[in-house]
C-alpha cells in the first residue's frame, strides 16, 4: 500500500532522446522500432542525479510531509484526524526526570508502562563524526555490558511494546537487548533520510554530507532502524482495545538532521500513538527536544525536572476512556469511537482461521446461553459447563483460534516447513 502513495517529481524524469531532436521513424540498428524504443526507455535516473549533485533519490518522492501524505486517501486522512483529536485531549502533560540511568531504579517510578521508547548512546553516534565536535550533543557511549544491565523490562507492563533505535550498525545488538529485556522483535521501522535542504555550492552540488563514516561502510548510509518488540501475547484482531495495527507504514522519510545530531524524526511518536492505545509512555535517554505531551522523559541530558509521582499516577486511575472521559485524567487506555473502528485497516482473514460467532460444539454438548461471541476468559476453561469426559470440538476449535499467527510471534515463530523438493538438495 505504501507504494501507492509514492509519486515522483516530474522534473526528475529523464528521457533517452536528446531534447529538441526530431522524432525518428523506422527501425534502429538492433531491429527495434525507434518509437517503441523511445516509449519504453524512459527512466528516472536518480542514481546519476545523486552522483552529479549529491541529492539523494528519496528527495524526489512527493508528499513526504505527514500533513499531505494522505490527501488523496480520504478514509485514511479522516482516520488520522480523528485519532489525533482524541490524542490531543487525552495526552497527559509532559513530564521529565533528570537522572543517570546507569544507577537509576526504573521500578521507583511506581507504575508499569505500555510503551517504552529507547535511543541508547550507541558507539556509532560517536564514530560516525570522526571525533569532530557536535554542539548540544554528548556523544559518550555506553558499552553493551552497560546496556544489558539497563532493566527496561522492569518498567514495562505484562502487555507492552519497546521501540529501540539501533542506528545503522547496531541491529544485532538491538535484537540481543530486546530479548534480554523480555521482548520479542516483531517489526523494524526504517527512517530513510532525505537531504533536500542540504547546502549546495554554486554548481548545485551538495557541499558535504551531514554524516561521516569510517572504513566499515560499504554503501552511502542514509537510513536508521528502530526495532519494535512486544511483551506478552497480543493479537491484532482481538486486543483492539489496546492496539490498532496498520494505521501507519514502517517507513519514515524525513530530512536528515544537522551534522552529527542524534535527533530522531517526530513521526516516530505519531506512529506509536496511533498504534498503541495505552497512555503510559516512557522515553529513556531523552533530551529537552524530546519533551512531549503524553510522555514521561528520563535522561541525564535534561536541563529541567518536573516529575511528580503522585500527580502522574493519579492521571491513570480508574477505567475511564474516550468518549466517557474527554481529558487526560482517568484511565490507562486512550479509548476510541465507532467511526475509527470502521475506518481503521483490518488484518485480512486467513484461510482456515475464520471463527463463527456461534461456537462449534459436539452433539453431546449442551448449548450454553451464557456464551458470548467475544474473547473467553481462559481462567475458566478447565471448569464446569461441559458434557463428556473428553475435550469437545469447541475446545479444539477455540484453542486453534487462540494460537498466535507467526507474525504475532515475531522471532519466536517456528520455522516454515521445508518443501519436499528442497530436502534432497
Amino acid at each position: 500500500k505504501f507504494f501507492d502513495i509514492l509519486r515522483f517529481e516530474p522534473a526528475a524524469i529523464l528521457w533517452c532522446r536528446v531534447p529538441g531532436a526530431p522524432m525518428m521513424s523506422g527501425m534502429a540498428d538492433d531491429g527495434v522500432s525507434v518509437q517503441v524504443s523511445e516509449k519504453f526507455l524512459m527512466r528516472n535516473d536518480y542514481c546519476q542525479t545523486y552522483v552529479d549533485s549529491g541529492m539523494r533519490p528519496q528527495n524526489y518522492i512527493r508528499d513526504l510531509d505527514y500533513s499531505n501524505r494522505y490527501s488523496e486517501y480520504p478514509k485514511i486522512e479522516r482516520l488520522i484526524k480523528l485519532k489525533d483529536e482524541i490524542l490531543a485531549k487525552r495526552a497527559t502533560p509532559a513530564m521529565s526526570l533528570k537522572c543517570d540511568l546507569k544507577n537509576f531504579d526504573l521500578g521507583s517510578l511506581g507504575t508499569k508502562f505500555d510503551v517504552v521508547l529507547v535511543d541508547p548512546p550507541w558507539e556509532e553516534y560517536q564514530s560516525r563524526v570522526a571525533g569532530m565536535y557536535v554542539p548540544n550533543e554528548d556523544l559518550s557511549y555506553w558499552s553493551m555490558e552497560e546496556l544489558r544491565h539497563l532493566r527496561v523490562g522492569d518498567a514495562a507492563d505484562t502487555q507492552s511494546f519497546c521501540f529501540l533505535w539501533c542506528g545503522e550498525t547496531h541491529l544485532e545488538n538491538g535484537r540481543e537487548l530486546l530479548k534480554r529485556w523480555g521482548f520479542r522483535r516483531v517489526e523494524d521501522i526504517c527512517w530513510v533520510k532525505t537531504n533536500r535542504l542540504a547546502k549546495t555550492d554554486h554548481s548545485g552540488k551538495v557541499e558535504r554530507p551531514t554524516l561521516m563514516y569510517g572504513d566499515t561502510s560499504i554503501c552511502q548510509r542514509t537510513k536508521e532502524h528502530c526495532l519494535v518488540g512486544v511483551k506478552g501475547t497480543l493479537k491484532r484482531s482481538v486486543d483492539t482495545h489496546f492496539i490498532h495495527a496498520n494505521c501507519d507504514v514502517d517507513l519514515i522519510m524525513e530530512e536528515e538532521k544537522v551534522f552529527g545530531s542524534t535527533e530522531k524524526p517526530k513521526e516516530i511518536y505519531e506512529t506509536i500513538e496511533h498504534f498503541c492505545l495505552g497512555r503510559r509512555r516512557l522515553e529513556l535517554f531523552g533530551l529537552d527536544r524530546n519533551l512531549r505531551d503524553g510522555w514521561l522523559t528520563l535522561g541525564r541530558g535534561l536541563t529541567t525536572s518536573n516529575w511528580n509521582k503522585a500527580a502522574y499516577l493519579s492521571w491513570f486511575e480508574g477505567d475511564g476512556q474516550w468518549p466517557e472521559v474527554k481529558d487526560y485524567k482517568g484511565g490507562r487506555l486512550l479509548g476510541s469511537i465507532a467511526e475509527i473502528e470502521t475506518l481503521r485497516p483490518k488484518s485480512p482473514v486467513r484461510p482456515g482461521r475464520q471463527r463463527s460467532k456461534t461456537p462449534i460444539r459436539s452433539l453431546r454438548d449442551k448449548p450454553s446461553s451464557s456464551h458470548s461471541g467475544g474473547r473467553r476468559d481462559r481462567g475458566g476453561s478447565g471448569g464446569g459447563g461441559g458434557g463428556g469426559g473428553g475435550p469437545s470440538n469447541s475446545h479444539n476449535h477455540d484453542d486453534d483460534f487462540d494460537k498466535p499467527l507467526p507474525e504475532d510471534l515475531g522471532e519466536m515463530a517456528p520455522p516454515l516447513p521445508r518443501d519436499d523438493g528442497v530436502r534432497g538438495q
